[in-house]
């Protein structure tokens, strides 16, 4: 705790850390063993027990969790895993015995979530999505920008919050980063994610990788954007998987659906502006906030920027680290925690 100095000085005032007590997890597919661990790993270490439950679709790095902590010697009852549906997740939420849920997941799902949570007034953290602006400035590093603008969003196959998933380059540097970009993606292989030399794998279910295509199939009936890469399902001996070939759209309208929409797939949306403050107003006009990434070699101009965007998360050159140690959170639709 901290002493916080008052009038008269006869007096004082301190504050007390103490445990929540039962902390219900609520783990997203794509983040697997790591987003449960930061999670758990922080209510234990403040004295708290914890109730995961992970989703449906990939369950059992969860469940390995917790074997591990049985392993590890923490006694039974502090980490318990809860697999289930629908019914598993309205339990843990709505149950007066939980302290606080911490939650990580969709919009939808959120607000099912905080409806929950109403009956008990119980706390809440909301990790949602995002909809990241990678903004390239004409003095970054091109190629690694380039390569970065590419390869980055389609890491995991697309399926991260915080991937740069709109490229917001400058109009005079436009043709160069998108070309590197292109030749970037187009040197990931695509294949069984078993494979050491797979770099893109497939999308997490059939009804995912269905609304994906329906996603870029839209952006292209209704103009919105270019199409420089992809736009379909993967050609055999793919093709009958859940495998979207990644995609590249060039010019696409800032207020497209594709562009304000998160997609969650490998599907990259190029945009350009003429200067900073344009560069600024891009980034920060879709619902979401949670992250944000700046190429360019001025320092001033990067702190300028990063100060400016409605993200939680901003990145310089790159994806910067994040240990679980450092707070992570955002805007808008992106949540608060």
């Amino acid at each position: 705790g901290r002493v916080i100095p008052i009038c008269p000085e006869r007096a004082c005032d301190y504050t007390v850390p103490v445990p929540y007590g039962v902390i219900g997890v609520v783990s997203t597919w794509n983040g697997g063993l790591s987003s449960v661990a930061r999670k758990a790993g922080a209510a234990l270490a403040a004295g708290n027990t914890v109730v995961v439950k992970p989703m449906e679709l990939a369950p059992f790095s969860t469940l390995v969790f917790g074997r591990l902590a049985r392993e590890a010697g923490i006694p039974a009852g502090v980490v318990n895993v809860v697999p289930g549906g629908v019914a598993a997740g309205e339990a843990l939420v709505g149950h007066p015995g939980v302290d606080k849920i911490s939650f990580t997941g969709g919009i939808d799902a959120a607000r099912k979530v905080l409806v929950g949570v109403a009956r008990h007034i119980t706390p809440v953290v909301l990790e949602l999505g995002g909809k990241s602006g990678n903004i390239v400035f004409p003095d970054a590093d091109l190629d690694a920008a380039g390569i970065f603008a590419g390869a980055a969003c389609m890491r995991n196959s697309g399926q991260g919050c915080v991937m740069p998933t709109r490229l917001i380059v400058h109009r005079d540097i436009h043709a160069e980063i998108t070309e590197r970009a292109v030749r970037a993606v187009e040197a990931m292989p695509l294949g069984d994610p078993l494979d050491e030399r797979t770099l893109i794998g497939p999308v997490v279910s059939a009804p995912h990788a269905d609304r994906i295509l329906g996603m870029i199939a839209e952006a292209r009936a209704s103009a919105s954007g270019t199409l420089l890469l992809g736009g379909g399902r993967a050609e055999a001996p793919l093709a009958d998987g859940h495998f979207i070939a990644p995609t590249i759209l060039d010019e696409v309208p800032p207020d497209a659906a594709i562009a304000q929409q998160e997609v969650f797939g490998p599907v990259l949306s190029v945009i350009s502006f003429a200067d900073e403050a344009e560069a600024v107003a891009l980034a920060n006009g879709t619902p979401y906030g949670l992250a944000g990434y700046v190429h360019t070699r001025d320092l001033q101009r990067a702190h300028r920027v990063a100060a400016a965007l409605d993200a939680g998360y901003v990145s310089l050159n790159g994806f910067a680290a994040l240990p679980a140690s450092a707070p992570f959170g955002g805007f808008g639709l992106s949540g608060y925690g």
